[in-house]
């Protein structure tokens, strides 16, 4: 009997979950196939970062980029020793960013559902020596970080994936420090989805 394929409407949280995790995994492992949604070095630049930042990094990193903004409009507000925790960090682009803005005396906690996307991390961070780098594979609804413990929560595009925000909320609340700041950069509609659009899956991740 041939089994019908589930609309994304018909998915549970842990099988969009596992869906996303999927389909991050692939671009980590090839950012040069085409994707429904932009990836890499020339999208980060369109996004606004700078090359010269970029070519002071390991190429991989931004080739794997699947962001949604540039958080480099703010870095004045990160400081020397901040410890920030970054949901979502994918190939490590925005994790070095941050690495190098909070110095040696910070930490920068990169966290991802995708183990591909940590493994291409981690190789990349080897590179330019960042002992200050932390990773963890892990969902954003589930952090495993102890309470009142980083100073920033930033997130690039990781909120749309999801289908239980208020949870990611309720836990960037709990591990937040007191007067602890969240900075997420998220993708906004300019109308409302189609009911079609609502059932696709492949529109998840445009």
């Amino acid at each position: 009997m041939e089994r019908v394929a589930k609309t994304i409407g018909e998915l549970s949280a842990q099988e969009i979950r596992e869906l996303v995790r999927n389909k991050y995994s692939e671009v980590a492992l090839n950012p040069r196939s085409k994707y429904r949604f932009r990836v890499g070095r020339e999208y980060a630049l369109d996004l606004g970062y700078p090359g010269e930042a970029m070519d002071r990094l390991p190429e991989v990193m931004a080739q794997s980029f699947t962001g949604v903004s540039s958080y480099l409009a703010r870095f004045n507000e990160f400081t020397t020793g901040n410890v920030i925790l970054e949901l979502g960090s994918g190939g490590g682009l925005d994790t070095a960013l941050l690495a190098q803005k909070v110095g040696p005396s910070g930490k920068v906690i990169g966290l991802d559902l995708s183990l591909a996307m940590i493994q291409r991390a981690v190789r990349s961070l080897r590179e330019i020596a960042m002992a200050h780098v932390h990773f963890h594979q892990a969902q954003a609804e589930e952090l495993p970080l102890p309470d009142s413990s980083v100073d920033w929560v930033v997130s690039n595009g990781i909120f749309n994936l999801s289908p239980e925000k208020e949870r990611i909320l309720a836990e960037i609340h709990r591990v937040l420090k007191p007067k602890g700041r969240l900075l997420c950069s998220e993708i906004v509609l300019q109308r409302d989805p189609s009911a079609e659009e609502r059932l696709n899956e492949d529109d998840w991740f445009k």
